[in-house]
């Protein structure tokens, strides 16, 4: 039989100490979740998207570059349609 060292295990200490505090600092983070149909976030969204004057010109001019660009080299008109 051997012999077992009086010894404090302090590293398996501290560790216990560690995960004691992250479980309790994680279980006040949780919220509850907001149940709201698809049609309702779809709604709010889309009327945030909604294309003005300003966002029209930018897109007609980066159109424009794209098609500047793709005369220079020769590698045809990128492609960027959502359907």
């Amino acid at each position: 039989m051997g012999y077992i060292l009086p010894v404090t295990p302090y590293q398996s200490i501290q560790y216990a100490n560690r995960l004691q505090k992250n479980n309790a600092s994680f279980s006040n983070r949780i919220w509850p979740i907001e149940k709201k149909s698809f049609d309702e976030e779809f709604e709010s969204r889309s009327h945030s998207l909604e294309l003005t004057p300003s966002s029209l010109q930018k897109r007609r001019k980066l159109q424009a570059a794209e098609r500047v660009y793709s005369k220079l080299t020769n590698k045809g008109i990128v492609i960027d349609t959502r359907v």
